[in-house]
């Protein structure tokens, strides 16, 4: 295995692991659950409020080198989860949580095995991830749709068909694929995955 497949599988480990906050979901209402997030999103806000200022140091497995001077991603997969707990159906949030711990790990483990997927960060006006990184991405989301359809409900969830799923997934995959940038900054895809998910599987569901 090559150091940068090594190094991206221990950090896409911390990654996944975020996939605990859609299973604790699962079991808390959705109060409960905005409560938790935000006193994690308070503390991790000042922890990295600190550490921009250099008062603290994290483990160098947390960043990637681009963010040792910026927001880490850690925030961003925070608030992304807190967010799709506001506003989403409580199915749909947990299944977008999952689609961004889990297909992005997924994603990020095979372009370091590609040795490519950088594209938030290439200098070119308009790239996408090689299509195998995207087949990757969008098999593992679909999987995820598979297992959520085929497992029991919590009371407080809805019932939601696999072509819901399937559009989740299509959505997380594009949030992961293409880079959207506002006023040349790239937008961090932690953000990006779970909110296009959400809103493809709201509208699906509607449909």
């Amino acid at each position: 295995m090559s150091g940068l497949f090594l190094t991206e599988l221990r950090r896409k480990a911390v990654h996944a692991a975020g996939s605990l906050i859609a299973i604790a979901y699962y079991f808390v209402d959705k109060q409960t659950a905005l409560i938790g997030l935000a006193i994690i999103n308070a503390v991790l806000l000042f922890v990295e409020w600190q550490r921009l200022k250099g008062n603290i140091r994290l483990p160098e497995i947390l960043l990637r080198p681009h963010e040792k001077e910026q927001v880490g991603a850690y925030i961003y997969f925070q608030i992304a989860a807190l967010i799709s707990v506001i506003f989403f159906e409580k199915t749909i949030a947990i299944a977008a949580i999952l689609m961004l711990s889990l297909g992005d790990t997924a994603s990020g483990l095979s372009g370091a095995l590609l040795n490519e997927g950088n594209v938030r960060h290439s200098m070119k006006k308009f790239t996408i991830k090689p299509l195998p990184i995207v087949s990757v991405m969008f098999a593992v989301c679909v999987i995820i749709g598979f297992i959520m359809v085929s497992s029991p409900l919590a009371q407080d969830m809805k019932y939601i068909s696999f072509f819901s799923y399937v559009a989740g997934a299509l959505g997380a995959t594009l949030g992961d694929a293409v880079p959207i940038r506002v006023q040349g900054k790239p937008v961090d895809d932690n953000l990006l995955i779970p909110l296009l998910s959400g809103i493809f599987m709201t509208i699906a569901n509607v449909l």
